[in-house]
């Protein structure tokens, strides 16, 4: 893993920097409390978000309510880019996640992209679930944080190491073993449990056997029982039939016995009726009536002749009387103009005097025209006069004719009228022989059908007693149905009893092989299981005592005299002796002491990078003021500690300059109010 750029925003003292990271030691340079520490808490961030109980107050700058860190790094010629935020609310919240791994972009949740970036640095999927030690450990600790680790009390250090080693998976197993033996005795005892009662089940298999045995014959007795009875019961239900087939033909017989008996009582009343209406209907035709067909022919044909001449009187009598009134009109106003041209003094056209003389040749014109007129209108008068006489006459006529059909029409009815009495009479007639006839029949049959039911009077009886017989037979059936059916239902229950019964002296029989075979896994974890693991757990854990404190001490020489040396004890706490004699770790100096948290520190990197060989950040290194308290003749030694770290990538911090000759590249960084940097 190589980092090559982080850009921070309203991060701690910064408020928009971008930082670039070549290749090789890189060092931040810049006096106390400039911003130098807040890089690196960048980088962390960026990789794993905020970490269990760390707030997000110490990142944020404050009087900010927003924050972002992006981080590009490179890893197997990869490049991905992690971009975080921050933002205040009611409390300071991670507010989004984007990871964008060769241009293509992703936006995760916390956990999705904390697990996406162990994948990446090829850390244990166990440490997806646990807070970022393996990168603390192997990549950046400050200086002080060492130091604290160091004092710790040697059972919570111990602790720790175990589990950044993964050795604590040892203790975790024996504790599981131990959870899993009492777990293991607690089944037995609930087995053995189970498994007593296997002698009173035996003793009550047998009992259900020979009860099944008992069972098994008396059903058979009822089956041949029930056999007898059923064939009772077939013979009585065919005799029944047979008696019900007779019953059936007496009722039958007794129905056709009632409907011509009904419809002999029918005939009869039909024959009285008949009776009586042809005596009404000889009486109705005893006086014949006088009706002639022609005569009422001859008088509808001169009714109509009549009115057909009185309506073209009547037409003509209308038009000279509009001939007449056209005439009338004429004369009269040929009369009002001749009394008009008399009294006429002046023309009303030209308003001169009219003459006498005009007046006469108007007063005789007028004269001859009135005459003229009547000598019309008089032929007319006659004419009209004639029309009147021959429509009264006509209305004479007419009038007869009338009465003459209306007397040739009641005869017609009436003569109809016997004309259909006397049909009536022969129809009558000839239904009522017919009915004597069938009168005659029905009796005959009816005589017969009696002799017939006479026949079937004892069937009744009989049937009730066949009856009785086969509900006694059908009762008995039933009672050893039912019976046959207990049984069963009884030999039913004791075969599944009997079933349940094997099945649970089976399951008890494996119980008690599954409690030999507990017991055996039992002595086995106790005697053998936890005692090799308990070796493995001691032999792994001295072979990395023994390493760590070779590593430990090659390291710590390098930064110290001759005089002294360092050991780890069994908790891995630093032993420090000179001369053979210990000397306490509170009794060092500030540079001796710093010495000690640096060669702890390295020799946990390599220890862990050779312990998890396949992890990408092992060629990275961050140094947080490892310095601290050195010596100028210490200092000179950091320049071989750089050259024995076997990374691609050192990122220092220090305000020490003399450290700047000793590293490829200096970021200085300033702090004026915000930090910045200034050259690098």
């Amino acid at each position: 893993m190589k980092i090559k750029k982080i850009i921070l925003n309203n991060i701690r003292s910064y408020e928009n920097q971008e930082v670039n990271f070549p290749d090789g030691s890189v060092l931040l340079s810049g006096d106390i409390g400039s911003g130098k520490t807040s890089i690196l808490l960048g980088i962390e961030f960026a990789l794993f978000g905020l970490q269990p109980g760390q707030k997000g107050a110490s990142i944020l700058k404050q009087g900010k309510d927003e924050a972002r860190v992006q981080l590009e790094f490179e890893i197997d010629g990869q490049t991905i880019i992690l971009d975080r935020t921050l933002k205040k609310k009611k409390s300071i919240t991670q507010e989004s996640n984007i990871i964008t791994i060769d241009g293509k972009t992703e936006e995760l949740s916390t956990s999705e992209i904390k697990n996406k970036v162990v994948e990446l640095l090829n850390y244990p999927k166990e440490f997806t679930k646990k807070s970022n030690l393996l990168y603390k450990f192997t990549v950046y600790t400050p200086q002080e944080e060492m130091k604290a680790i160091i004092q710790e009390r040697p059972e919570v250090r111990l602790d720790t190491l175990r589990h950044i080693f993964g050795i604590d998976r040892y203790r975790r197993i024996k504790q599981n073993s131990q959870i899993l033996i009492q777990k293991i005795k607690e089944s037995v005892k609930i087995k053995e449990v189970e498994i007593k009662q296997i002698n009173i089940l035996k003793e009550k298999l047998t009992n259900q056997t020979e009860e099944k045995i008992k069972l098994t014959k008396d059903i058979t007795n009822l089956n041949v029982e029930y056999k007898k009875f059923f064939e009772q019961k077939q013979e009585a239900e065919r005799k029944l039939a047979n008696f019900k087939i007779k019953i059936e033909q007496k009722r039958k017989f007794d129905q056709e016995l009632e409907k011509k008996q009904i419809e002999l009582q029918g005939k009869n009343t039909l024959k009285a009726r008949l009776e009586k209406e042809l005596m009404l209907m000889h009486n109705q035709v005893k006086e014949k009536i006088n009706f002639s067909p022609l005569a009422l022919q001859e008088t509808t044909n001169l009714l109509q002749k009549h009115r057909y001449i009185f309506e073209e009187n009547t037409s003509k009598l209308m038009e000279i009387n509009s001939q007449i009134s056209v005439l009338e009109s004429k004369k009269e106003k040929a009369l009002q103009l001749k009394e008009k041209v008399i009294s006429l003094e002046n023309c009303p056209t030209c308003f001169q005097s009219v003459g006498q003389e005009h007046k006469d040749k108007i007063h005789k014109r007028t004269q001859f025209d009135i005459e003229d007129i009547e000598k019309e209108l008089e032929p007319k008068i006659f004419e009209k006069n004639q029309i009147v006489k021959d429509i009264e006459k006509e209305k004479e006529l007419i009038s007869g004719y009338e009465k003459d059909k209306q007397m040739f029409d009641r005869n017609k009815i009436r003569f109809e009228h016997q004309s259909q009495i006397e049909t009536k009479i022969k129809s009558d007639s000839f239904i009522l022989d017919r009915a004597l006839n069938e009168i005659s029949e029905f009796e005959e049959d009816i005589n017969k059908l009696k002799i017939k039911t006479e026949e079937f009077s004892e069937i009744s009886s009989l049937f009730e007693k066949q009856d009785s017989l086969f509900d006694e037979i059908s009762s008995k059936l039933r009672g050893v149905e039912i019976t046959l059916a207990e049984k069963n239902k009884e030999i039913e229950i004791l075969k599944k009893s009997f079933e349940s019964l094997k099945q649970e002296i089976k399951q008890k029989e494996s119980v008690r092989l599954q409690i030999n075979y507990l017991r055996e896994l039992q002595d086995w974890l106790d005697e053998k299981f936890l005692s090799i693991i308990t070796m493995t757990e001691k032999k792994v854990l001295a072979k990395l005592r023994a390493d760590f404190s070779e590593i430990f001490n090659k390291w710590f020489s390098i930064l110290v005299s001759d005089s002294l040396s360092v050991r780890l004890d069994e908790d891995f706490t630093p032993i420090i002796s000179q001369q053979d004699y210990e000397i306490d770790y509170d009794f060092l100096s500030g540079g001796e002491r710093t010495a000690v948290a640096l060669a702890y520190r390295l020799a946990l990197n390599q220890i862990l990078n050779s312990l998890i060989s396949k992890i990408k950040t092992k060629d990275l290194v961050i140094l947080d003021e490892p310095t601290d308290g050195f010596s100028d003749q210490q200092l000179d030694k950091m320049r071989d500690i750089f050259d024995q770290l076997e990374s691609e990538q050192i990122i220092l911090v220090s305000h020490e300059q003399k450290i700047e000759s000793f590293v490829d590249n200096v970021i200085r960084i300033k702090k004026d109010g915000v930090s910045m940097i200034t050259s690098g």
